[in-house]
């Protein structure tokens, strides 16, 4: 009995060493606060559950509210990512929500028309390697997607393009 077990463990110990995983950290941009929008977590837990239901290990820091401190917010990154590479993380992902909220009639509402796009770019962690960079930018907006629905598709129709171009890198994930 103890036998089966302890090969059961090892057996599950080699599956999480070979199983693909990543970071993400999403960096919130053009906000003029300190404050998370709520639409910034929304679009972080619709990546992770994303990827988390097909398999992946996912983790995450805390959304990154930019300042515009250039400095800053690349400190902040590397220690995200140094936190990726001690968690024994595959790759680390960056995403930038970029908000346009001069026009905004709720700024910090969960609503589609109150981000502008968003930028990802893939690191390999183990050789620093960019294997993905794109710019996202929501359909067109209207009453029926302004608003948490539509900015969870956002988010969607992200997490499936970036697990398609990933899969054209070798199996990156």
């Amino acid at each position: 009995m103890k036998k089966n077990f302890l090969t059961f463990l090892l057996l599950g110990a080699a599956a999480l060493l070979n199983a693909k995983s990543f970071s993400l950290q999403i960096v919130q941009r053009n906000t003029g606060g300190e404050n998370v929008f709520d639409a910034s977590y929304i679009v972080e837990q619709a990546i992770m559950d994303y990827f988390f239901d097909r398999g992946t290990i996912v983790s995450n820091n805390s959304v990154i509210v930019s300042d515009n401190d250039a400095a800053k917010e690349k400190s902040q990154l590397h220690r995200s990512f140094v936190d990726a590479q001690e968690g024994g993380m595959n790759l680390f992902i960056k995403l930038f929500l970029n908000y346009s909220l001069e026009n905004s009639t709720n700024p910090s509402a969960v609503l589609l028309s109150n981000i502008r796009d968003a930028q990802v770019e893939i690191v390999s962690v183990s050789d620093l390697k960019v294997l993905f960079e794109k710019k996202f930018v929501p359909k067109k907006v209207n009453s029926s997607n302004d608003n948490r629905g539509g900015v969870e598709s956002f988010a969607t129709d992200m997490a499936i393009e970036i697990q398609a171009r990933l899969a054209k890198k070798e199996g990156a994930l």
